[in-house]
């Protein structure tokens, strides 16, 4: 299964509507639901530090697999985060 997350925006904007987004995430797998709880935590964290008015985007997405789909053997997880701040310059 795969997911993804989206935000941009003032920092505690961007949170309110990515806790909204992680919400609906249901993974079958409960280890890749960890990862999405995980990731979420990590998120929201990083989020409370910045300044609730600073821009960023936001964006977060995970996919999970077999190295053999067949037996379903060797589950591995790839998650992608990436937190920026813009910067703007007049």
């Amino acid at each position: 299964m795969s997911w993804s997350v989206s935000a941009c925006g003032p920092a505690a904007k961007a949170a309110e509507q990515l806790e909204q987004q992680f919400l609906k995430i249901n993974c079958a797998d409960p280890g890749e639901q960890e990862t999405v709880k995980g990731t979420r935590a990590v998120v929201a964290q990083t989020l409370a530090t910045i300044d609730p008015d600073k821009v960023v985007n936001v964006t977060a997405s995970g996919s999970m697999g077999y190295a053999d789909w067949g037996t379903k053997e060797k589950p591995y997880q790839n998650v992608d985060l990436k937190i920026a701040p813009i910067h703007f310059s007049v």
